[in-house]
Formats: C-alpha cells, structure tokens, sequence
C-alpha cells in the first residue's frame, strides 16, 4: 500500500523515505500519557516516515510569520491492528511531530483515512507549537475508482497543489481533505479550487444549521406548551429546508 500511495500521490522521489520508524521515538519526542502509549503499543502495527518535502528534495518555498514557521511537511504512514481509539490515536500522532504532518491511517482490510492538523506558533515559546483541531476523512478504499473517492485522490496529486511555499501546499491539502465531508454529505465534491472555497462555505453554513436544528429540538423536548411546540416544529421545518437548499447549492458546484 505504501509503495501504491508513493506512485499514485506522485510524491517527488527525492522526498520519499518510505522507512519504519520505532514506536519509542514518538514516546519520548511528545508528551504522551500512559494511555497514548498503550495504544500505540496495541492497536498500531507499524509507523512508516513515507516522505518530508522541504526545500531541498522539493524547491518549494519555506513560510514563516508570526503565527507559523513551516519549513517542511512530513507525510506519517500508520498500520493499524485496530481502529479504536482512532481519534485520540490520531491526535496523539500529530501532537507527536512539530512540523504539519499529512497522516494516512491503514486499516487490516486496505482502506485508509487522511488527516491534517495546522501548527501554529506558541506565542509564549516560539520553540513550541499549538495543535488545531485534526481533521480526518472517514475510512475509504483508494484503490477503488467506482466512489467519489477517486476524485479526492485525484485532488490530492502532489503536482495539481499549490506550491507558492509550505503553508499554501498543505492549506490546499487540509482543504481537499475537508472536502471529503462533502462526499457523505452529497455523494460527491468539486474538483476546482474555485468551487472548493464556495463549497467549503456553504458546508460551514449546514453545519451552523444543523446545530440550530439540534438545539430547536432539544427545546421542543422540554416543552409541554402544545403551541410553543408547533412554534418550535415550523422553526424546525424552516432550517431543514435551508438545509436541503444547502446541499443542493453544493452539488451544484461539483
């Protein structure tokens, strides 16, 4: 799979490494609690350094502000005996490397997930960084090319992003990793930076929704009054609507 990833991705061969790194060297680069360093110990079967892309195996530009300072970006290849504790498993791996790390997950039965987090500057100790939430895709076969997925692996060839410097090439990757989201949403995504943008905001807008719905029905729960509940249901019926509306606006676009 890995060897499969390194061609279909085109990651440049002078940034591929593609070699095994010991489970140890996570313990002591990060802060890992006990529990952190069960998982890694039971549910991965192996932890691969796939690539580092900086400056000198790919000419791209390093980026630095007062936010960030991205010199590189290293690509993390995980084997999994399991897929629990998946979310704290992937946290743990971010957290563990200072540098912004595109993560891809194995399962035992060939599909994978993808996971980006940014770093930012700590504004107290400019030696250490501040981990944003991850985001990761859910579970996909990458090798099958009858899915939507195909397009998101398409998105993701290291050629077709953007390389102005560090930052932009992995906000494009963290993008089109977000994207996936469209694809449970609507059964597909845009392919175009253009649409991605438009679809990424409409995308935040049914989120927004699809709290106010919740916290609508939350209060419709605790209501007894029969006219403050049929207030309630037609609020309900309003922000479904918008929804949909929503989510048409976006497969518009792709």
């Amino acid at each position: 799979m890995r060897e499969w990833l390194i061609n279909r991705l085109q990651i440049p061969r002078l940034a591929v490494l593609n070699r095994k790194i010991p489970k140890k060297a996570f313990f002591t680069q990060a802060d890992l609690s006990t529990s952190e360093k069960e998982m890694f110990t039971s549910q991965i079967e192996g932890i691969y350094l796939l690539s580092v892309m900086n400056q000198q195996s790919t000419n791209i530009p390093i980026y630095q502000d007062d936010e960030f300072n991205y010199a590189e970006v290293v690509w993390i290849f995980v084997e999994l005996r399991s897929d629990k504790h998946i979310n704290r498993i992937i946290g743990a791996v971010h957290k563990s490397i200072p540098n912004p790390v595109v993560l891809i997950m194995s399962s035992v039965d060939g599909k994978i997930l993808l996971s980006t987090s940014h770093k930012k500057l700590n504004k107290n100790d400019k030696a250490k960084v501040v981990l944003d939430k991850p985001i990761h895709t859910d579970w996909f076969n990458p090798k099958n090319e009858d899915t939507a997925y195909i397009k998101l692996m398409n998105t993701m060839v290291i050629s077709k992003l953007s390389f102005k410097n560090f930052y932009s090439i992995y906000e494009d990757i963290h993008h089109w990793i977000r994207c996936e989201e469209l694809i449970q949403l609507v059964g597909t995504m845009p392919t175009n930076i253009d649409n991605r943008k438009k679809a990424i905001t409409i995308l935040n807008n049914v989120q927004k929704f699809r709290k106010e719905v919740e916290q609508l029905q939350q209060n419709q729960k605790g209501q007894h009054d029969f006219g403050a509940k049929m207030d309630l249901h037609m609020k309900i019926r309003i922000k479904e609507q918008e929804i949909h509306s929503q989510l048409q606006q976006i497969k518009e676009l792709c």
